[in-house]
């Protein structure tokens, strides 16, 4: 045995109570001594392990080999178990003391079997702290016998010194590779300083491009404004061709007469109704502010004359309603037109000045753009059907026959007659050009020199209007045989079949004629024929201002 292990000997006897009392294996002899013991034998242990054995000290032990074995071999027991004292007789003894007396050793049976599992669970722990005691003994001695054998313990610190160089180096080559990616990283430091230098500088200058730039397209959005404004002024003073607006407005009026000659083939009962218009407080207020008497009149002489009192109630309406050149646009309410004239009006007082060819542009803009939105087109043709409809039942009245078509008759209306006229107007109003249309006669002082009745038709006249015979329904030409007073005079102004189509000029008061009027004319005398075999030299104009047809006077 070597000194480590008795030094672990010794600590473990230390560690370890001296107790007198250690736990046998023989469970019989105890039960063979607690049998005989009297008043013990009804209450056995309850389990073999909870059978002990008293052993007494054994007084001859030297002192050294005692306390090694009590050390190493004999586990902590509980005190002493006395043995109850001799009892005497059954005849003796009470029963009440005998109760008391039991319930004492029961107790105390109790008391030892705890105190025995107490001993029990300390002798495991001392068992488990010198299992590890072992262990370390037998890693001492490995020790002690490693150092005892030279050459080994050579070789093992050799070992350690070759691990211990080898990290060593290895962490050198680490260092060395650690500085060599700081050198490279420096240099890429400074590549980049040098690369942010030129990027500052190339952003400074830049910068300084930038906002000489800006002073430039400052002042080229002040030019490009004023060349816009130059643009406009160049541009052609018409959007839509005055040949477009004039194709239309023949169309037109065209349309009337075939609609006209259509539906109104019948006239008789037209004749009553003019007579009795005046005094008919249901007669439409249409017919009588268009109506005169003398028109009225001019029916009853003239039977002929009906479908031409006809057009020119049609042609009147749609002109005072639809065409007339106060209408700003035809289906624009009232306070879109304040509001679009007040911003033409502000125009003016812009800086640069917007001249008239400016405000026109905009306007004719500003329109075709409101023309495209859906809720104007919708309102544009509800009043142009409540115009058809108007119209209708005032030319039901004079021609009862009409009424039987029902809604279709006035549809008919509304699409050979009404539609035309409101994309007439529509497109007159998206022109850049001012049109008028005049729906009287328009008198020249140079045509009619020295007189003053404004009826009066003078044979000069018919180069500038259309003049068409009331009674023959036939156009005058400058070959026709009339009676020409010393005046000039040949006829009397009745109505405008087909109004004036002007197109105005900026620079003056005066306008272009685009379209000639149809002014139907009674004449002082009529027409006389002329020779057998002469043709007529002139061509019948129609009334629309469309192709003419060769007729014979």
């Amino acid at each position: 045995m070597t000194d480590t292990d008795i030094e672990l000997g010794q600590s473990s006897s230390k560690s370890m109570p001296d107790h007198p009392y250690v736990v046998s294996s023989e469970p019989e002899s105890f039960y063979r001594d607690a049998s005989s013991t009297k008043g013990m034998t009804d209450h056995p242990p309850s389990s073999p392990s909870s059978w002990v054995h008293v052993i007494p000290e054994e007084k001859d032990a030297s002192p050294k080999e005692s306390s090694k074995d009590d050390a190493s071999t004999k586990p902590v027991i509980p005190p002493r178990i006395q043995k109850p004292p001799t009892r005497a007789s059954t005849d003796d003894i009470d029963p009440k003391n005998l109760r008391t007396e039991h319930r004492n050793l029961k107790k105390e049976y109790e008391d030892t079997r705890q105190e025995l599992r107490s001993a029990w669970r300390e002798n495991r722990e001392q068992s488990l702290e010198l299992r590890d005691l072992k262990k370390q003994n037998a890693h001492l001695k490995e020790s002690i016998r490693t150092q005892a054998d030279p050459k080994s313990y050579k070789d093992q610190i050799m070992s350690e010194r070759r691990k211990f160089y080898e990290h060593v180096d290895m962490l050198d080559d680490h260092i060395a590779h650690l500085k060599h990616q700081l050198e490279k990283t420096k240099l890429h430091m400074d590549q980049l300083t040098f690369q942010t230098r030129e990027a500052n500088e190339e952003k400074a200058a830049y910068e300084s491009k930038l906002q000489n730039l800006q002073k430039q397209n400052a002042r080229l959005n002040e030019d490009l404004t004023e060349c816009r404004d130059d643009v406009l002024r160049l541009q052609p003073s018409s959007q839509i061709p005055d040949s477009k607006i004039a194709e239309e407005y023949s169309s037109l009026y065209q349309q009337i007469a075939s609609w006209v000659d259509d539906e109104a083939e019948d006239t008789q009962s037209m004749e009553a109704r003019l007579a009795d218009l005046a005094a008919d407080k249901e007669a439409p207020e249409l017919l009588k502010a268009y109506l005169d008497p003398d028109l009225i009149r001019l029916t009853k002489k003239y039977s002929d004359a009906e479908p031409l009192v006809l057009r020119y109630i049609i042609q009147l309406h749609l002109h005072r309603i639809i065409l007339a050149d106060d209408i700003y646009l035809f289906g624009l309410d009232e306070h879109n037109i304040t509001m679009l004239r007040s911003v033409e009006h502000a125009m003016e007082a812009l800086e640069p000045k917007r001249d008239t060819l400016t405000i026109q542009r905009w306007r004719s803009e500003t329109l075709q753009a409101l023309a495209k939105i859906d809720g104007f087109q919708s309102e544009q043709q509800r009043q142009a059907a409540i115009v058809s409809r108007d119209l209708w039942a005032a030319l039901t009245y004079l021609l009862p026959e009409l009424a039987t078509d029902g809604d279709s008759g006035w549809k008919r209306l509304h699409e050979t007659v009404t539609t035309p006229a409101v994309r007439l107007a529509t497109n007159m109003r998206f022109s850049t050009s001012c049109y008028r249309i005049i729906a009287h006669l328009p008198r020249n002082s140079s045509s009619s020199p020295g007189h003053s009745n404004i009826n009066a038709i003078y044979h000069p006249d018919i180069q500038r209007y259309t003049i068409l015979d009331v009674a023959t329904q036939k156009v005058l030409r400058q070959d026709s045989v009339l009676k020409v007073a010393e005046d000039g005079r040949i006829g009397e102004h009745v109505m405008v079949v087909q109004p004036l189509l002007l197109r105005m000029q900026r620079d003056s008061q005066g306008g272009i004629a685009l379209c000639k009027p149809t002014v139907a004319v009674k004449l002082d005398e009529p027409m006389a024929k002329k020779a057998k075999g002469v043709r007529a030299l002139g061509a019948l104009s129609s009334w629309f201002g469309g192709e003419q047809e060769p007729a014979r006077s």
